[in-house]
């Protein structure tokens, strides 16, 4: 008689030499890089901009006390904005969940507060807030909106038939969130903390860049007035490795805190900010009175509560009347000009830095060793302070379209490589094997399993890359291009034209909200498309 079908031998372990090739392709990819650096450097060896990974090597012996130094007052700024702008996400997105009527606003606030460019509002918040609080302020805005849609993705992630369960037992919302939500959410959360983590030490160092004499943005500051290039380079690459040493803490505490995460899961999750989308017609547009109001009132609130000078704090009614004015027409003009630029500018970049993400998302999970090697290179790239460093990188790339997508590029991609990492790897592993066992190699199951489950985080993803991209632009612009709303932004600011300065930040933030709400419309569809929305 037939014997009885044997049982599925389980997946082979890692062999000593499997661990060392893995290590052979880190050590070989890095010689590469390295190699590409050099010749880099060679090329550009008459303008002498970019050292050799020596040079960096001997300035951060060099200047290891100096940087040492200016550390921990940066290290402290970064932890307290890291730490209230977390504290106040998570009570925010409690009452999305348990009110979803009040989701579009706090998602509307995250965006608003996301999207006011930084070059805009840090000199005025660092005039008119005492002590070093304004630098908390500026630290604990850049963390805000990464965390919140991190959590937010979490909390509509939760597995649906627990949700049924927990209702069908007489369970409530509150009941659900605690029980069920919460659990669900803490994969997707720590994602938020990977990308809030160099957001908030970035935070700390723009913050740094306006009128403090210690921290490493004022030392990477001096460092590039007084044109030392290799210690410029240098500090960057500190910065880097600083961030990435606590990106690895935050991402030690999740495999602690969140053990299950990356291995079988269902597809039974929302999109975050789906809600957000939920109702007819005459509810959304409530909606979207009531977060209006709520943020005229706030803005107005904090120009007459704190007592700010009106000549350069302009509240909503100093802007109306600056806009819709007889000398308005020369602005808008302008305005007209520099948006059509930024559109351009930060449209390329998002497409590239979206595409780079997804590749490298996909290439990270389907072969480990990729991983080795690109994550640490993507910390330390999205931790580099591009205020300072843009004038360098536009050097080497151009001041055309190539370099300002550059700049947008290192400010983009890292938020959706992350979630795309923790999505691809929560796909069912069942799936991905039946791939595997059929002669499909990794990379097919990366493709044709993994990715469609990750495609809703990629539309939230972009909820995040979008207002990063115009920022970056902005950004750009500035330092670089002397083109678009950023150098419209800072021309005004160097004219001491305030009402320009407010309305073209209002505007801006407009402009990310109707582009965030494109992209809420589109999530709704993936929504639909996946069986997730309900």
């Amino acid at each position: 008689m037939a014997s009885a079908a044997a049982p599925a031998a389980p997946r082979a372990r890692r062999t000593g030499s499997g661990r060392l090739g893995g290590w052979a392709v880190v050590a070989g990819g890095a010689a590469a890089v390295l190699a590409v650096w050099c010749a880099v450097a060679w090329t550009l060896s008459d303008e002498q901009l970019v050292p050799y990974p020596w040079e960096i090597v001997q300035a951060l012996w060099r200047d290891r006390s100096l940087l040492a130094g200016n550390t921990w007052p940066t290290l402290w700024v970064a932890a307290q904005g890291f730490f209230w702008g977390n504290l106040v996400v998570v009570p925010l997105a409690a009452i999305a969940l348990l009110w979803p009527a009040a989701e579009p606003v706090v998602s509307r606030l995250g965006v608003v507060v996301h999207a006011v460019p930084f070059i805009a509002i840090a000199p005025i918040l660092i005039v008119a807030l005492p002590g070093g609080s304004a630098k908390v302020v500026i630290t604990a805005l850049m963390v805000y909106f990464p965390s919140l849609i991190g959590v937010l993705l979490g909390l509509h992630g939760a597995d649906s038939r627990a949700l049924d369960v927990v209702r069908a037992a007489g369970g409530t919302s509150r009941t659900a969130l605690l029980k069920v939500r919460f659990p669900a959410a803490l994969p997707q959360v720590f994602a938020g903390l990977r990308i809030a983590t160099p957001a908030a030490l970035l935070g700390a160092l723009v913050a740094e860049f306006f009128g403090a004499d210690r921290g490493l943005g004022a030392f990477i500051v001096q460092s590039q007035t007084a044109m030392e290039v290799e210690r410029t380079w240098a500090t960057a690459v500190y910065i880097g490795l600083l961030a990435g040493a606590v990106y690895a803490l935050i991402s030690f505490a999740a495999r602690l805190a969140t053990p299950w995460a990356g291995k079988e899961t269902t597809a039974g999750a929302e999109v975050a900010g789906a809600g957000a989308a939920q109702g007819g017609p005459a509810q959304r547009i409530a909606g979207a009175v009531l977060s209006a109001a709520l943020l005229l009132g706030l803005w107005q609130f904090i120009v007459s509560g704190l007592n700010l000078d009106p000549f350069f704090a302009k509240g909503p009614g100093d802007v109306l009347s600056f806009l819709t004015g007889d000398g308005a027409g020369e602005f808008w003009s302008a305005f007209g000009s520099g948006l059509g630029q930024t559109v351009i500018d930060a449209g390329t970049g998002f497409a590239v830095g979206t595409l780079v993400a997804v590749l490298a998302a996909v290439a990270m999970v389907a072969w480990r060793p990729v991983e080795r090697l690109v994550l640490p290179l993507a910390i330390v790239l999205r931790s580099v302070p591009l205020i300072a460093m843009t004038p360098l990188i536009v050097l080497v790339f151009g001041r055309g379209l190539a370099g300002v997508s550059v700049v947008i590029t290192l400010g983009t991609f890292f938020p959706t490589l992350v979630n795309l990492l923790v999505a691809l790897r929560s796909a069912p592993a069942g799936a991905a094997d039946v791939v595997r066992a059929a002669g499909g190699s990794s990379l097919s199951a990366a493709m044709k399993v993994r990715m469609p489950y990750a495609v809703p985080a990629l539309t939230a993803s972009a909820r995040i890359a979008i207002p990063n991209a115009v920022v970056g632009a902005t950004l750009a612009e500035w330092l670089a291009t002397g083109k678009g709303l950023g150098h419209l932004i800072t021309d005004s600011y160097e004219r001491l034209s305030f009402d320009a300065l407010w309305s073209s930040g209002v505007l801006v933030v407009l402009l990310v909200l109707a582009l965030y709400a494109l992209i809420g419309w589109v999530d709704g569809l993936v929504a639909r498309r996946f069986g997730l929305a309900g």
